[in-house]
């Protein structure tokens, strides 16, 4: 081949490998903004006096709805009505929830980044899923580390998850309380992904009861979906692994699944082998103490994302609409 060939077949190879390793889920989207509301009730009922609370508690309600209020009563373990303030504005005063609220606020000047990630994240939703997937409003409320939750219109959050875990007041937490491996995930730098998955898992999921597999394949559809949404991140990020959990993962994604082969845990419907395999704790039970949680999620996550490499002109809102066991038969190990 002459050095005139040579170049040609260069530049025809060049958007060969290009369209090879671009990014499927890095869409073109529309220049129009999301709408989403922000709002920080722990701001407008901490340190305020009783008339304020009073007053800015029924200005919330009317914003936030049912959310807020069933947010407010577990916090004062009693269901809300108008003399209610009382208490909520006892709550907010003892000593622990100040201190819980004083290291809040060294948290507020960083949330507007992480909002602005969030309306990204819903930018992309909206290009696969249609305006109706981006909440009205999300509202920083106190959960007593129950993190996040969800209604039909808005989130709640519980920005006390995302204190640094070596504040005096976290430190200050007994151990039985809050478990070291809870403490390892407060991170602020994960609220947006938090935010947006549990909305997903909401918004377009329905609760299973089913084999294990099928929790399995789920948690792989809702956590592509996730991937869909912050397009550009790192895996172990929108798997909220350590770098190192996500080499031990990658490492050993055959042994594990290997593992649930043998011991025909795969179509199994019974709890613990879904909580052992698909919720956060210390590691996943059943494998070696070095291996991360939640070694399931990771599993389903491969295998749908090997699924939509081998079907690229499915879109997200049909991928949601695959059965589990179609998905499950195109599972290959590199």
């Amino acid at each position: 081949m002459n050095k005139e060939n040579s170049i040609y077949a260069i530049l025809f190879l060049i958007p060969f490998f290009y369209s090879c390793n671009s990014n499927p889920l890095d869409v073109k989207l529309d220049e129009s903004e999301v709408s989403i509301e922000y709002i920080n009730a722990d701001q407008a009922l901490n340190k305020k006096s009783l008339e304020e609370v009073k007053s800015n508690l029924k200005s919330l309600e009317e914003q936030l709805g049912d959310l807020f209020i069933y947010e407010l009563s577990q916090n004062i373990q009693q269901n809300v009505n108008d003399s209610s303030y009382r208490i909520i504005h006892e709550f907010y005063n003892s000593e622990y929830i100040s201190d819980l609220e004083a290291e809040k606020e060294k948290l507020y000047s960083e949330l507007p980044k992480h909002e602005q990630e969030i309306n990204s994240a819903f930018k992309y939703l909206r290009h696969h899923f249609g305006d109706t997937i981006v909440p009205k409003q999300i509202f920083y409320v106190n959960k007593m580390f129950s993190q996040i939750s969800c209604s039909n219109e808005g989130i709640a959050v519980g920005l006390e998850s995302y204190i640094s875990p070596n504040s005096e007041v976290i430190e200050s937490i007994p151990s039985s309380q809050l478990y070291k491996w809870q403490r390892d995930r407060m991170n602020i730098d994960y609220l947006e992904r938090d935010v947006v998955l549990s909305w997903i898992q909401v918004q377009l999921f329905n609760s299973l009861d089913g084999k294990l597999a099928e929790h399995i394949i789920q948690a792989g559809k809702i956590l592509y979906v996730l991937n869909a949404a912050f397009p550009n991140a790192d895996e172990a990020y929108i798997l909220r692994y350590a770098e190192d959990q996500f080499q031990w993962a990658e490492k050993n994604e055959f042994q594990v699944w290997r593992y649930l082969v043998e011991q025909q845990m795969l179509f199994k419907s019974d709890v613990n082998s879904r909580t052992n395999f698909l919720n956060e704790g210390p590691k996943t039970v059943g494998l070696s103490d070095d291996a991360p949680d939640r070694m399931g999620q990771f599993l389903g996550y491969r295998i749908v994302k090997g699924y939509m490499h081998k079907n690229k002109a499915l879109s997200l809102p049909e991928l949601l609409d695959v059965k589990y066991n179609i998905i499950l038969q195109t599972y290959e190990i590199d």
